[in-house]
């Protein structure tokens, strides 16, 4: 008898994660593919996940996620900046070129789904907060129930602006994440950077340290609103480890005087927290 399986795809501004979970739960990490690029009618993802499921014998569903305003109810992707979507039908799409069913959602959110349920934040109690680090900046926060806080537009916190500042004029994604990092040191990859700080390089040290205390501006905030008791941090940029959770521990907890202090912790899922809790959305549905 052939293994049922559900694959998760993680759409990204530059490349597509893929997970593929078992009936028994087991979580496989399949090779991606690069995103489509100048693919605003999303039908490069679409062609993209119709190749990604052909090699994965057994699927009987897809579970979605993608970065920006996602409507997971009626299946439409209403603006992504990274993607050039707005108003796709992306779930409709997949699902008539497919013939299985398929869930879509917001990445963060799917990534915050996922490490609460078997990740960092898994039997952990009171409220999740989780904030992706990757080309751009967002965050999800759920409550003690598991459920999403705040309504479609929630945790966009990335398009906002310094308005004041050394950083002003800029989104705040264009300090705080990954993709800003690397683009302020000018190389292609923050991991670039991180290499550089741990040469000595002191440009590359002033601008982690900036990203790090900007990063916990925006934690902070966050979590006066939604008090989680758990802040779990994902994307490429966590994999430094304590080179980046440890300066901004500190910058955060340096800002949360008064407060309860949540436990910051790096995503267990890692880079495929968002591929990972997009297949159990489609698994539960």
């Amino acid at each position: 008898m052939t293994d049922e399986r559900v694959l998760g795809v993680d759409v990204g501004g530059t490349a597509i994660k893929v997970v593929s979970i078992g009936a028994d739960g087991d979580v496989r990490e399949r090779p991606g593919v690069p995103t489509p690029r100048d693919d605003r009618s999303g039908r490069g993802v679409v062609d993209a996940v119709e190749a990604l499921v052909a090699a994965e014998p057994g699927v009987a569903a897809v579970g979605l996620a993608i970065p920006g305003i996602v409507d997971e109810e009626a299946g439409v992707c209403r603006a992504s900046v990274n993607l050039g979507w707005r108003e796709l039908p992306l779930r409709d799409l997949v699902a008539a070129r497919l013939g299985v069913p398929v869930a879509l959602s917001q990445d963060v959110r799917a990534g915050a789904r996922a490490e609460r349920a078997t990740g960092a934040g898994a039997g952990r109690p009171g409220g999740l907060l989780f904030a992706a680090l990757g080309t751009g900046l967002a965050t999800a926060a759920l409550d003690e129930d598991g459920r999403p806080v705040g309504g479609v537009w929630a945790g966009e916190v990335g398009q906002l602006r310094w308005t004041d500042g050394p950083h002003a004029g800029l989104r705040v994604e264009q300090v705080a994440s990954a993709g800003g990092l690397a683009a302020r040191f000018g190389v292609a990859e923050a991991r670039a950077v991180a290499d550089a700080v741990r040469a000595g390089d002191e440009r590359a040290a002033r601008l982690w340290a900036e990203t790090a205390d900007a990063l916990a501006e925006v934690l902070a905030w966050c979590v006066a609103v939604t008090s989680p008791a758990t802040v779990v941090v994902g994307g490429g940029l966590a994999r430094s480890g304590g080179l980046l959770l440890d300066p901004v521990r500190r910058s955060l907890a340096a800002r949360l005087t008064g407060f309860p202090a949540p436990v910051l912790l790096p995503a267990a899922h890692g880079t495929a927290a968002a591929a990972v809790g997009a297949a159990q959305l489609a698994a539960a549905r």
